[in-house]
């Protein structure tokens, strides 16, 4: 019996190998369909900005030296890769690939070259949608779906990595719905191991069916044949968006989230890590007018339940503004609802404070930093109590940078020197302490352990 079915396992196993095979055999021909379709993108700038091929800023100034002001530094140059999506001479590729660019051409599988336009932007989902006006019968890609792709699944990108022309290679599907720190919250993104490098960027990622399923975005800077591309679904939408309205309009709550780490739903009183943790309400936000607070933890939208952190802002910048969700929020261990009308994205507007030491230190031996008293003109910034110190090995050596601004303790407002002593003085066990500091990018929760050494 037991030999039958190994048998019949290994048959399915070849079966399965074999048919894979027989597609992968008609790898050249889909290439040679889809290659008329897959475009290179040169841009060139004026602008400080490294794009990793061509110009160099450290010639730029010893020349410079050499020369005097006479000297005019070269553009830099650079080069990515995108696709047709509209035989009308509509493109579309990374909004990175073309952030800094003073001249955009796209450069077409024979090598001829168009100036393009840029028709719309949306750095959230880093898509752009580029324009040229061809002399030529321009051929579009198929637009596949992403929704009902699997992980295992085949898939092949086309691009033109360090400026290496249709270049293609070929691999899986390796996991799906990833989170990517630094790429943006508004994406699921899907990793391959597919080779992907420098330049790959915009280009398109295929199925064996010859459909774009994704855009080819991000490799893993600290591991080796790990890529990550925007799912197709998520571009068609942004795009059709930027087409018509030349940009993108998303619901806005005005919070700052995290997620909720074993130590903080501790802190809380907390029976699990679900939902998004409220760090921050920012000022005139839909979220201030409904009256949600720091602390409070968004654990579904209209039904919707928010298992990570990441979900939220997915789900929020999914609807229109003046759109109306129900929140079920869970404050000090109640859940309740709260009814939000959200609003528009406002422009960005970073708020970027230069932190002095005035010497007014407070050694803080319970949790290894020290902080000083400052005064800001801006009404933003919620505290003056700047952290100046950190000491190496020290509890709040991996939760704090200096310049991080103190704003709660152990659940209790800071507003000032004198609060944090006070509250310092009170914290006594050995437990972790919530902190919440506010950076630049909005406000943390962090829980500190305070320092066995002190008394």
């Amino acid at each position: 019996m037991y030999s039958l079915i190994s048998k019949f396992i290994v048959f399915n196993f070849l079966i399965i190998n074999l048919s894979y095979a027989f597609t992968l055999d008609s790898l050249p021909e889909l290439v040679d369909e889809i290659n008329p379709s897959v475009v290179r993108i040169e841009i060139s700038s004026n602008q400080n900005v490294d794009y990793g091929i061509t110009g160099d800023p450290f010639f730029d100034e010893f020349f410079k030296r050499q020369f005097g002001d006479n000297f005019k530094p070269q553009p830099r140059k650079g080069l990515g890769s995108g696709f047709i999506y509209k035989s009308t001479g509509l493109i579309v590729t990374n909004f990175h690939v073309i952030e800094n660019a003073d001249e955009i051409e796209i450069v077409l599988y024979n090598e001829k070259k168009y100036k393009a336009n840029i028709v719309g932007t949306d750095k959230r989902t880093d898509v752009a949608l580029l324009k040229i006006n061809s002399d030529e019968k321009l051929k579009s890609l198929n637009i596949g779906k992403s929704e009902n792709l699997k992980i295992g699944q085949w898939v092949v990108a086309i691009g033109n990595p360090l400026g290496l022309g249709t270049t293609v290679t070929t691999g899986i599907i390796s996991a799906k719905g990833r989170y990517v720190d630094g790429l943006g919250t508004y994406v699921d993104f899907i990793q391959t191991d597919a080779a992907l490098n420098k330049g790959n960027s915009g280009g398109p990622l295929f199925d064996l069916n010859g459909n774009v399923i994704g855009v080819n975005t991000a490799i893993a800077a600290r591991g080796q044949g790990i890529g990550f591309a925007i799912p197709i679904d998520t571009v068609v939408d942004i795009v059709e968006q930027l087409r018509i309205n030349g940009k993108v309009e998303r619901g806005w709550l005005g919070v700052v989230i995290q997620s909720i780490s074993p130590e903080i739903a501790e802190s809380l009183k907390l029976k699990n890590t679900d939902g998004a943790l409220v760090s921050e309400i920012l000022d005139g936000s839909p979220a201030l007018k409904s009256g949600l607070k720091r602390r409070d933890i968004i654990i579904s939208v209209d039904g919707k339940k928010i298992k990570k952190m990441e979900e939220l802002p997915r789900i929020i910048g999914s609807l229109k503004p003046k759109t109306k969700v129900i929140l079920s929020v869970l404050r000090d261990g109640k859940k309740f609802k709260i009814d939000v009308i959200l609003g528009s994205i406002p422009s960005e507007n970073i708020v970027k404070s230069e932190f002095k030491d005035d010497k007014i230190k407070d050694s803080v031996k319970k949790f290894g930093f020290e902080v000083t008293n400052e005064s800001f003109k801006d009404k933003s910034i919620l505290s003056n109590v700047v952290v100046s110190k950190i000491y190496p090995d020290s509890p709040a050596a991996s939760k704090l940078l200096v310049g991080d601004i103190i704003v709660e303790m152990n659940k209790k407002r800071i507003r000032n020197l004198k609060d944090f002593n006070q509250i310092l003085s009170k914290i006594t066990k050995k437990e972790p302490i919530l902190f919440l500091i506010q950076r630049p990018s909005g406000g943390k929760y962090s829980t500190i352990y305070r320092s066995l050494k002190s008394n």
